[in-house]
């Protein structure tokens, strides 16, 4: 494959789209366990609680739901925009988080981007091998492939 080639398959296992999120979720990982309170601005527990679980699902199902409508990426970018600003005031209502707060609101969009992204992803591969199975085979769970011929 070709370096022309291997920018025209958005599937691939090494898709920007791919390599992305996961390099965001370990830059962010590594930065929480230095700055853990400068970077969440709750307890753990609240960011565990509202971010993770419950903005992480909805980030999820959100990144399912827009490749599902076949709309592009910018659509999903936005929606966790929304999102993270709704986790933020979730944090500011139940466990008194300071609402406008740069550095928590940014680390929960990365988190909430990384996951919708995932889920996206996910969602798409379904969509591409099934839809269009006979030009495309499956590559793991969040990736998808030119078919193969049978002779090779």
């Amino acid at each position: 494959m070709t370096a022309h080639d291997a920018a025209r398959d958005p599937g691939r296992i090494t898709s920007p789209m791919l390599i992305g999120p996961l390099v965001a979720l370990v830059v962010l990982l590594a930065a929480l366990f230095i700055w853990p309170h400068e970077l969440i601005g709750a307890s753990l527990g609240d960011f565990l609680l509202v971010t993770l679980f419950l903005g992480g699902g909805a980030a999820w199902l959100t990144g399912k739901a827009v490749a599902r409508s076949w709309e592009s990426y910018v659509h999903l970018v936005a929606y966790c925009a929304l999102l993270a600003c709704a986790v933020r005031f979730c944090h500011f209502a139940l466990f008194q988080a300071m609402l406008f707060d740069l550095e928590p609101l940014v680390v929960e969009f990365v988190l909430l981007a990384s996951i919708a992204t995932l889920g996206f992803r996910a969602m798409r591969q379904r969509q591409m091998t099934v839809q269009y199975g006979w030009m495309y085979e499956r590559e793991g769970h969040v990736a998808w492939r030119p078919r193969r011929p049978d002779g090779d």
